[in-house]
């Protein structure tokens, strides 16, 4: 892993909101920008915006069904962030 996606994975986890949705999917394994706005107290444009800052940074992965997108972990996580994801 090189040091910037290493910087990026840990900037992306490095925030309250965004540690809240990662807690939330730990727990659910998947679910819509709805229902992750929805348990995290967050307009659903503000969760979008977290949502799309830990997919770019590799942590979750999107999968589109219908009119629906649903979020999940990605599979290939790097070992600081599976550490920092554990603790969750």
């Amino acid at each position: 892993m090189s040091i910037r996606t290493l910087e990026g994975q840990l900037r992306a986890v490095a925030n309250a909101r965004r540690l809240g949705i990662l807690s939330f999917l730990k727990k659910n394994q998947s679910a819509t920008v709805g229902e992750i706005a929805k348990a995290v107290h967050l307009h659903i444009a503000s969760a979008s915006q977290h949502l799309r800052i830990l997919k770019s940074a590799g942590i979750i992965e999107h999968k589109k069904r219908g009119l629906y997108v649903t979020y999940r972990f990605s599979l290939k996580q790097e070992e600081p962030v599976k550490t920092i994801l554990s603790m969750l």
